[in-house]
Formats: structure tokens, C-alpha cells, sequence
């Protein structure tokens, strides 16, 4: 690592900087308490939500409480104004915790491999209610390119949406930078077929939390040039930025 040609770091959020299931509520599941708390059939909502994610991740418009009141009135429920606020806030209330309370060891190796004169890229796939809190993280200030697959209309492992930061961290080509996340989405192929010098697998929290299997994790593995239990140990590997 330390001989590789590479000026910029780029990460996945969540489960790679934060992760919500620290805060969630074991048996806790989105969609399904929101379907408890609009009235709706759980099981064809939760798949209808489920069917919606690539959608949902690829812009702002309509927004979730659109979505969930258009997603009602196909059931014939017409949910109160009321119902679709708590409904908002059960969609995205263990993200903004995850946002506003990262942990001191995930801060603490940002502002140090700025130090060390790293150029930190963001690039998440992600709807618009999962990162309302973005702009109060302590990790925001941390990041010269932020790329939002809402925001951007192209979600990993599409080339176009590594590609995307190439011009926000000032013009460092993927050749020249190394890609950090946690396996999910296909991201880590998608990563080294769009040209990032290395690719590294986050196993921390999804080791951790149990939204994968031990096998799945084995697989992703395979798929990066090496892991780290946490993004704190890349401070050992990478050195300082060429």
C-alpha cells in the first residue's frame, strides 16, 4: 500500500463510517413499522417499499412522504398528516443517529489522513431521508467530494458514480486513489472495474451487526485487495498521500 501511486481516499457511509444498527432497536424493521403506523398490509408494503430501493436511491423527487401517500391511497388509506411525520421520522431516525454521533476512533482517522495530506471523497448510495442530518455530521467538514446517488441520478456500482468524484476532489484520477467500503451493492468490483488503484473491504461493522452472513463476508473479502476490522487501521497502511 504504501508503494501505491495513490493521492485520495474514497468511503462508503453507512456501515462503513456509521452504522445505524448501533442505534436500532433489535427486530426493529423499517417498513414494517411504518405499514403499522399508516394502517397498510404489511406484507405488500414491505415489498412494494423493497421493490422501490433502486428508485428511491436515485433522486429526490418524489420524496419519501410522497411516496409513502401515493403508496397509501393504492391501498385506499389516506393517512393523516400526523401518521406521515412519525412515518418520515421511523425511516430515517437510526441514520440521523448514526450521523450526528459517529465514533471518536471514525473522526479521529479522518482529520488524520487530511493531515497526512489525503484528499477524503463520500459516495453513498442513498435516498433523500437517509442523510437529512448530513449537513450537521461531524463528518461532513472532513470530505472534499460528497456524492449522493440521489443527487447524482447514478448509484455503485455504476462506473458513472465512482467517476462522479473525480471532478469534486479536483480532477485526481481513480488510478491515482483508493476506494473504502463495506461490500454492499457490488460496490467493491464496481470500484476496481472503474479504476481505483486499490479496494479495500470495511469489515467492521457488517462483521459485527449480523446483516450478513459470515460466508457473504468471506465473499466480499475475496473481492478487495485486503480488509480492516475498522477504518482506524488504515492508518498503518496507507502512510502519508504521494
Amino acid at each position: 500500500m504504501r508503494a501505491s501511486p495513490a493521492r485520495a481516499i474514497a468511503f462508503d457511509l453507512f456501515h462503513t463510517l456509521v452504522d445505524p444498527e448501533r442505534f436500532r432497536p433489535p427486530g426493529f424493521y423499517r417498513p414494517r413499522a411504518v405499514a403499522r403506523v399508516l394502517g397498510l398490509p404489511a406484507g405488500k408494503f414491505v415489498r412494494a417499499w423493497e421493490r422501490s430501493l433502486i428508485d428511491r436511491q436515485l433522486a429526490r423527487r418524489p420524496t419519501l412522504v410522497q411516496r409513502l401517500r401515493s403508496l397509501s391511497q393504492g391501498y385506499g388509506v389516506h393517512p393523516r398528516p400526523p401518521a406521515l411525520r412519525l412515518a418520515d421520522r421511523l425511516l430515517g431516525l437510526y441514520q440521523d443517529r448514526a450521523l450526528l454521533r459517529p465514533t471518536a476512533s471514525v473522526v479521529r482517522t479522518l482529520q488524520e489522513l487530511r493531515q497526512r495530506g489525503w484528499v477524503l471523497g463520500l459516495l453513498s448510495n442513498t435516498d433523500e431521508r437517509e442523510i437529512r442530518c448530513w449537513p450537521r455530521s461531524p463528518l461532513a467538514p472532513l470530505f472534499d467530494a460528497v456524492v449522493f446517488s440521489c443527487d447524482l441520478g447514478h448509484a455503485k456500482p455504476e462506473a458513472a458514480a465512482y467517476r462522479a468524484l473525480v471532478p469534486r476532489w479536483g480532477g485526481i484520477a481513480l488510478k491515482e486513489a483508493i476506494f473504502v467500503g463495506d461490500g454492499g451493492s457490488h460496490e467493491l468490483p464496481g470500484a476496481r472495474k472503474a479504476g481505483f488503484a486499490k479496494v479495500v473491504f470495511q469489515s467492521g461493522f457488517v462483521s459485527r451487526n449480523r446483516l450478513r452472513s459470515q460466508r457473504e463476508n468471506a465473499r466480499i473479502r475475496s473481492e478487495a485487495d485486503f480488509a480492516v476490522d475498522g477504518v482506524a487501521e488504515l492508518l498503518d497502511v496507507v502512510g502519508p498521500s504521494l
